[in-house]
C-alpha cells in the first residue's frame, strides 16, 4: 500500500498541511488525496494557503526575528515598528502618569454621588487601613515562608 493510500485510509482527516515541500510534491499529494491540503511554503497548487500572520504583516521588528523569517513568507506590510513604538509610548505614559488623562477617564459621579461616596470612605477609613496593614503583613510572611521553603531553608 502506498503512502497516499494509507493517508486516504486514515480514520478521519479534516485536512492535510504541507509545509516546506517542493511545489510538485504538494501538487501530487493534493491530486491524490480526497481531503483539502493547506500549503505553507509548498507552492500554489494546494487547496489553500496559510502563513503566520506575524511574519506576513511584519509585526516583529527585532533583528533576530528578521533572520528567521521563512523564505517562502511574503511580507504584505511592515507594522512591527509601529506596534513597538505604540507599546513603548503606552508604557511611558502609564509610568509618567499622563495616561489615562481626564480625556480618557470619562466616567464621573454627580456632586451628590461624590458626596455620599466621600462620606462612606471617611466612615470606614480606619478599619480599611487596619485591614490593609494586616493583609500586607500576612502576604509578607507568606512570601518569606515561600522563599525560604523554595530554597530548602524553611520547613526544616
Amino acid at each position: 500500500m502506498t503512502v497516499v493510500e494509507n493517508l486516504n485510509r486514515s480514520i478521519i482527516i479534516a485536512s492535510l498541511v504541507l509545509e516546506c515541500v517542493p511545489a510538485n510534491v504538494a501538487e501530487a499529494v493534493t491530486n491524490a488525496v480526497d481531503i483539502p491540503t493547506i500549503g505553507i511554503g509548498a507552492g500554489n497548487k494546494t487547496s489553500g494557503q496559510v502563513l503566520v500572520y506575524h511574519d506576513m504583516l511584519g509585526m516583529l521588528s527585532h533583528p533576530h526575528h528578521e533572520q528567521f523569517t521563512p523564505r517562502f513568507c511574503k511580507r504584505f506590510c511592515d507594522v512591527g515598528h509601529s506596534i513597538t513604538k505604540g507599546l513603548e509610548d503606552f508604557k511611558k505614559e502609564v509610568e509618567d502618569g499622563s495616561f489615562p488623562s481626564d480625556e480618557y477617564s470619562p466616567y464621573v459621579m454627580n456632586k451628590d454621588e461624590q458626596k455620599a461616596f466621600d462620606e462612606l470612605l471617611t466612615s470606614d477609613a480606619q478599619a480599611r487601613i487596619k485591614r490593609h496593614k494586616e493583609t500586607a503583613a500576612k502576604l509578607k510572611e507568606a512570601d518569606e515562608y515561600e522563599f525560604l521553603s523554595l530554597y530548602g531553608k524553611g520547613g526544616e
